[in-house]
């Protein structure tokens, strides 16, 4: 009760608790980080040994359970991620491979009708020669 000075007030003391972290956080970011690091380290740490501790021991406590449930629905996530990723590319795979088909099918369809007015000009040409019965124009009619 010295340190505080006959002040009991929780909130007091977590306000001055606080504003010695944020002295050093404003003033002493390196130190304060560290300190923060620190914590962290420990907290997961003891958190290491917990769960050595009671795996080796098969004590299932509600950490244990929440954690296996939290990674099941994880795993279930990505591989939910994972089907629907496949099955978008291969939306995109079938897309471009009809496309290419339907490129292909469109240059085959324009190379198959030029050949076409290709031939029918070639016969309306042998046509028009064969019914032109016009006399060439010889060099001796010319003089």
């Amino acid at each position: 009760m010295d340190r505080w000075g006959g002040v009991n007030n929780p909130l007091v003391k977590a306000v001055a608790g606080f504003s010695v972290l944020l002295f050093l956080a404003l003033n002493f970011p390196a130190a304060f980080l560290a300190i923060l690091a620190g914590i962290l380290f420990y907290a997961i740490a003891l958190l290491g040994v917990l769960y050595t501790y009671r795996s080796g021991y098969r004590i299932v406590g509600r950490s244990e359970l929440a954690l296996q449930l939290g990674t099941k629905a994880l795993s279930e996530l990505k591989e939910g991620c994972n089907r629907t990723v496949a099955r978008g590319w291969e939306r995109h795979q079938r897309r471009k491979t009809l496309k290419r088909e339907r490129k292909a099918s469109l240059r085959r369809y324009e190379r198959e009708r030029n050949r076409r007015k290709r031939q029918q000009t070639k016969e309306a040409l042998t046509q028009q020669r064969g019914i032109n019965t016009y006399p060439k124009p010889s060099s001796r009619d010319a003089g």
